[in-house]
């Protein structure tokens, strides 16, 4: 029963219960007062009782004595009889030796009740004495007087004190009444309007009428002041609630915009709700949601084992916290539909941390599942070839070191170089090379399926192979056999038939290496080796070969190079960058570096970049192409294109790149926003750490950074997150053919959509017929790059002869080979 209904049902009033209160306060006084008054004259009927029958005593002996002495007993019998009637007498006896006589009377009938005479307890008294006269005792007189007529006295008394009583407590009650119903009537205005505003009439007030009590007066002040605050009050609460109206409008219609699926449940975990894309996710409209557990709406499996998954909302309620749910979690819908997801359930809380409910919100997560799978397996694989790439291979290889230090097992990796690649390159163009490499994959695969052994692509034509618990001599047969099969394979493009040769550097892994480096060292020196002998030679290294110390010792090309410095034979060439986007008038380009040869053609950084980069010449490549560039802004006002530098690995894991460029910025005039740098993925990888402080160092002076070969290293969401890059750039191998290649029209789409989610911007390189442009424009790809657009032209530098030219020495690095 609620409060207003308690009280509605109390049985009596305050009025009744004043009255009554009082009523039985005068019942208890009347009460006390009659016991008090009556007690004595009890007492006082009952001595007088005592005397009477005494005095009746003496009057009887002194009108019988002369009877007595004349022994007249006639006489003494009429005398006692008639006395007996005529005074109340209930009784008189006398007794002589010679006779008795006694007399009785009936007690007079009296008015008062029964019950009064058994209260009072009043008894008749006894008087009994001998009759004497001249000293002899002539008998014994005994009288009993009525209690009667004394107990009608005293009854008397009690009714006439009872009907004063009795008007008495009808004058007093009804003067109470009066007093009260004056007094009360406050508070009757006062329980009028408080009903009044429990009814919803928040204006409703009690009336402060003149004569009122001090108390009742003040009492309506006090409930005045409080239903002007509680008006106040529920004037603030109906605009709050029309605001949190408008609020949950709002929440209701952004849940169901929003393209993630929400669900919310009470705090029993029974559904309450479903936005639009739950209800696709699920199956379940909401109406037919709501009540129902989440289990019996959003049934979860991980998609690997077929187990069920515990509903994480449910967790998340009974533990209070935030929870997710596991990567490889699946949907199985009532009509047989899987559908991959990732979730996060949380609770929702109240201000003092009680559960109120929770909400799961889940994402539809085939598509970036499939995109993760694609990257994942590009982490790995090389994507022209299928092969395990570098960093798989490396990842093996130190697996097999590890293994080789703690047991007995025997491990051979071989090197393998094609030696006529880029004569198929040159003559026949990159589409070409790519065929060719996927059919010789296909030759090397067929070799090693079935067998425990690794084959992967570690660059443009170089491969490696680790043989697998296989000694020196059964990795030889294997090798030489590869090497026949090789030599039997013939190549046709355009009416152009190509006879390939590889040349083989293989090394046993031993207990004393100290890491995959010295391996690779190792089996790159022993087939650069077999490279010089010529076609197709196999190549063991050996510390003491006499052949293989001297190309320790070799730096061929850190001479060529030092010499080439010197004589200012290295040179900038650029190539342009076309926006696809409309409204970009800045000129974009790539600087490229060129070698001019001794006999003035010019050399392709293919060339002497990978001996530069194996014998650590790289960062001082950098650093010249960054000055020379810089020079060419500062001289050439005129050109206000944008222009991108390449950064080799060791640049970005030197600490002291980010002050070099500084510092040359400030030698220089010209905009730094102008310059953005390119990173390999793999070098921004293998120096992550340093990349990103170098990216930070360099940013501040509005240089940007952009990720080079993306997709051809270990695509990772990790880095991604971690390097502030500005643009990605998608590897050539991927844009060439993309436009007849499902595959690479699929990754390069991947590609872009990723990085216009992460906020950057794309750049396709290669690009080198129509039909790729075309699809790249339908993209949206930002940028694009190739020989159909731009062909690589030189920077218009000052001549390196006159005076003012920029020529910087490069210094010699003396590193052994291996």
């Amino acid at each position: 029963m609620s409060d207003p209904q308690s009280v509605r049902s109390t049985r009596y009033s305050l009025q009744a219960r004043i009255l009554a209160a009082v009523f039985v306060l005068v019942l208890a006084m009347y009460l006390a007062t009659l016991a008090v008054l009556g007690l004595p004259l009890k007492a006082r009927a009952q001595q007088n009782l005592d005397i009477g029958a005494e005095r009746e005593l003496s009057a009887l002996m002194t009108a019988i004595q002369d009877h007595v002495l004349l022994r007249d007993y006639p006489a003494i019998e009429q005398t006692i009889t008639a006395r007996a009637r005529a005074s109340h007498l209930l009784s008189v006896r006398f007794a002589s030796p010679q006779v008795a006589f006694e007399a009785h009377t009936p007690p007079a009938p009296q008015p008062y009740p029964a019950w009064y005479a058994a209260i009072l307890e009043l008894h008749a008294p006894l008087a009994q004495s001998e009759l004497v006269v001249g000293g002899a005792s002539y008998g014994t007189l005994a009288v009993a007087l009525d209690a009667g007529p004394a107990i009608q006295g005293l009854w008397v008394l009690a009714v006439r004190f009872t009907l004063l009583a009795i008007g008495s407590l009808v004058g007093v009650m009804l003067l109470l009444r009066w007093v009260l119903r004056v007094n009360l009537r406050g508070l009757y205005v006062l329980r009028a309007a408080a009903r009044a505003i429990e009814a919803g009439d928040f204006g409703a007030r009690a009336s402060l009428a003149h004569g009122s009590p001090p108390e009742v007066r003040e009492t309506k002040l006090a409930f005045n002041h409080m239903a002007d605050h509680v008006s106040h009050l529920v004037a603030a609460l109906e605009r709050e609630h029309g605001q949190l109206l408008v609020e949950k409008e709002r929440l209701r219609v952004t849940i169901e915009s929003i393209g993630d699926a929400v669900m919310v449940t009470d705090a029993d975990g029974l559904i309450e709700f479903l936005n639009p894309r739950a209800e696709a996710l699920t199956g379940f409209g909401s109406a037919d949601a709501r009540g129902r557990r989440v289990a019996d709406v959003l049934p979860l499996f991980n998609e690997q084992s077929g187990a069920a998954v515990a509903s994480p909302l449910d967790r998340a309620l009974r533990n209070n916290t935030v929870v997710e749910l596991d990567y490889h979690t699946v949907i199985r819908r009532q009509d047989g539909v899987t559908i991959a997801i990732s979730d996060t359930a949380a609770p929702i809380r109240s201000s003092d941390g009680e559960v109120l409910g929770g909400v799961l919100v889940f994402q539809d997560e085939n598509e970036r599942r499939s995109l993760m799978q694609r990257l994942a397996w590009q982490a790995e694989r090389d994507h022209l070839t299928g092969l395990w790439n570098r960093r798989a291979m490396e990842n093996k290889l130190a697996a097999a070191l590890h293994v080789v230090q703690h047991e007995a097992r025997h491990f051979i990796f071989c090197y393998i170089d094609l030696d006529r690649f880029k004569l198929v390159n040159d003559t026949c163009g990159h589409r070409a090379g790519d065929a060719l490499l996927q059919r010789l994959t296909a030759i090397m695969a067929r070799r090693v399926e079935g067998e425990n052994h690794t084959l992967a692509r570690l660059g443009g034509d170089e491969f490696g192979l680790l043989f697998v618990d296989a000694t020196l001599p059964e990795a030889l047969d294997h090798i030489q056999g590869l090497r026949d099969e090789i030599g039997r394979f013939r190549f046709e493009w355009d009416d152009k038939v190509f006879r390939l040769e590889v040349s083989f550097g293989v090394t046993e892994l031993q207990r004393g290496m100290t890491d995959i480096s010295e391996i690779l060292a190792q089996a790159d020196t022993a087939c650069y080796h077999a490279k010089s002998l010529g076609g197709s030679a196999i190549q063991v290294y050996e510390k003491t070969h006499p052949a293989l110390q001297k190309i320790n010792n070799e730096m061929q090309w850190v001479g060529a190079i030092t010499k080439a410095f010197e004589a200012n034979r290295f040179v900038l060439y650029r190539q342009q960058k076309v926006a696809l986007a409309r409204g970009v008038r800045t000129q974009h380009y790539e600087i490229l570096l060129r070698l001019r040869g001794e006999d003035g053609a010019i050399i392709s950084p293919g060339e002497f970049l990978p001996a530069a980069e194996r014998y650590g010449l790289a960062p001082s490549f950098d650093r010249w192409v960054i000055r020379n560039c810089f020079a060419y802004l500062d001289t050439h006002p005129e050109d206000v294109a944008c222009y991108a530098l390449n950064l080799s690995g060791r640049s970005l894991s030197d600490p002291g790149t980010a002050e070099f460029i500084l510092d040359e910025i400030g030698q220089y005039h010209f905009d730094p926003a102008r310059i953005s740098f390119e990173v390999t993925e793999t070098a921004a990888i293998d120096s992550l750490d340093a990349c990103e402080r170098l990216i930070l160092s360099l940013q501040s002076r509005g240089i940007q950074f952009a990720l080079d070969d993306f997709g051809k290293g270990q695509s990772s969401f990790g880095y991604l997150k971690r390097l502030p890059v500005t643009q990605l750039k998608i590897d050539g191998d991927f844009v060439r053919g993309m436009d007849h290649d499902r595959e690479k029209f699929a990754i390069v789409k991947a590609m872009h959509t990723l990085a216009h989610e992460l906020g950057k911007q794309t750049i396709a390189e290669q690009v080198e017929t129509e039909a790729e442009l075309d699809c790249l424009k339908t993209m949206g790809v930002d940028f694009v790059q190739g020989y159909l657009l731009h062909r690589p032209s030189p920077l218009p530098m000052v001549d390196p002869n006159a005076s003012g030219a920029v020529a910087h020495r490069i210094p010699v690095l003396r590193t052994a080979r291996g």
